[in-house]
C-alpha cells in the first residue's frame, strides 16, 4: 500500500469514527433500561476516545480532521434502521454492520507503513471489540459483552447501580 493509500485508509477509519459515533449517541434515545442504555453509553465512549486519538495521525499525515456531513448522515440512517427493533435484532444488525468496517480495517492494517502499523492495529482491535460486543449481545450472552470495549478507554463511565 502506498502512503497516499494508507492516507485513505486512515481517513476512512476516522470517518468510520464519526459514523459510529453519531449513530450511537442516536441509539441512546431507544432504550428506557439503564443497563442497556449504560452499554450503549460505553460504546459512544469508545467511539468518542477512539476519534480524538486518531485526531494527531490524521493531522500528522497532513490530513484534514473535519468531520463530515455524509458521515454523520450515515451515523443516523445506520441507527434508525434499529429504531423500533428488539434488544436481540438491533445488536444483530448492530453486528452485521460492523463487519466490514472490521474487514476493510484488517486490510488497513496489514499495508500500513512500519510507523503507523500500532496505530492501524489499535484501530482494528477496537472494531473487533464492537464487534464483538455486538456478537455476544445478539447470541444473548450480556454479561461480558463489554470487557474488551471497556478495556480501551482512557475514561471509563460508571456502572449503573
Amino acid at each position: 500500500m502506498s502512503l497516499d493509500e494508507f492516507k485513505k485508509g486512515v481517513m476512512e477509519m476516522y470517518q468510520g469514527e464519526v459514523i459510529g459515533e453519531v449513530a450511537t449517541n442516536r441509539l441512546l434515545a431507544f432504550y428506557d433500561d439503564p443497563l442497556r442504555r449504560y452499554k450503549i453509553a460505553v460504546l459512544l465512549q469508545v467511539e468518542t476516545e477512539t476519534k480524538a486519538r486518531l485526531r494527531p495521525v490524521i493531522m500528522g499525515l497532513g490530513l484534514d480532521p473535519t468531520e463530515l456531513e455524509e458521515s454523520r448522515q450515515a451515523g443516523h440512517a445506520f441507527a434508525e434502521r434499529l429504531a423500533g427493533l428488539d434488544w436481540t435484532a438491533a445488536m444483530a444488525r448492530l453486528r452485521d454492520g460492523v463487519k466490514p468496517y472490521v474487514d476493510r480495517y484488517i486490510e488497513v492494517e496489514t499495508q500500513a507503513p512500519t510507523e503507523y502499523r500500532e496505530t492501524a492495529h489499535s484501530m482494528v482491535v477496537h472494531e473487533q471489540s464492537f464487534y464483538r460486543f455486538a456478537e455476544l449481545e445478539a447470541a444473548g450472552d450480556t454479561t461480558n459483552s463489554l470487557d474488551d470495549v471497556v478495556a480501551q478507554l482512557t475514561y471509563p463511565l460508571p456502572r449503573p447501580r
